[in-house]
C-alpha cells in the first residue's frame, strides 16, 4: 500500500502546504461599491412622428387611427443587424419627411400583422389602412426613394 502523504512529501507538497498564507492585498468591495457599466446612449430617439408598435392590436390601432396618412412602417426585430443599420436612415428619413407618419413593429411579438414577411427588415406603405406597397433589405438609398415616392409633398422635404 503507497503512503499517499509520502507521495505528497515526495513531490513537494507538504512543503507548499505548509508555506504560510499571506492575507490578499486588496480589499473586498461591497455591492455598492462596485463599478457600474456605463450605459449606452440610444443612436436615436423617436420622432414625433413615429411611433413604436410591439403587437397587432397596436399596429391595427396605429392604422386606423391614421387612415387619412400614409404610414411606412419598418417590421424589424432586436436580433437583426441589417435592422439596426437602417434603423438611423430611418429616423433622418422622418425628420425630412415630416407629413408621412412612420412606425416600428417588432415582429418577435406579432401573428397577424407580419404575414407575408419574409425576412427583415421589412417596410410597408399604408394608406386608408390598406397595403400599398412593401420592399425589403438594407438600402438607405431605396428607403429614400419610395419614401419620396409616397409622400404626399413629392419628394419636397419641409
Amino acid at each position: 500500500m503507497v503512503d499517499n502523504g509520502a507521495a505528497l512529501q515526495h513531490r513537494g507538497g507538504w512543503r507548499s502546504l505548509r508555506s504560510p498564507f499571506q492575507q490578499p492585498q486588496e480589499r473586498f468591495a461591497a455591492a455598492g461599491d462596485m463599478p457600474q457599466p456605463v450605459r449606452k446612449a440610444h443612436v436615436a430617439k423617436l420622432t414625433p412622428n413615429m411611433t413604436g408598435v410591439r403587437t397587432d392590436e397596436q399596429l391595427s390601432q396605429l392604422l386606423q387611427r391614421s387612415r387619412n396618412d400614409t404610414v411606412l412602417v419598418n417590421f424589424g426585430s432586436s436580433w437583426c443587424a441589417h435592422c439596426h443599420k437602417m434603423f438611423p436612415s430611418f429616423v433622418s428619413l422622418s425628420k425630412q419627411y415630416p407629413r408621412l407618419r412612420y412606425a416600428l413593429a417588432q415582429v418577435d411579438y406579432m401573428h397577424e400583422g407580419v404575414r407575408g414577411i419574409t425576412c427583415t427588415p421589412t417596410f410597408a406603405v399604408y394608406r386608408q389602412g390598406k397595403k400599398v406597397d412593401q420592399f425589403f433589405g438594407a438600402n438607405p438609398q431605396q428607403l429614400q426613394d419610395r419614401i419620396w415616392l409616397h409622400s404626399q409633398d413629392v419628394g419636397q422635404p419641409s
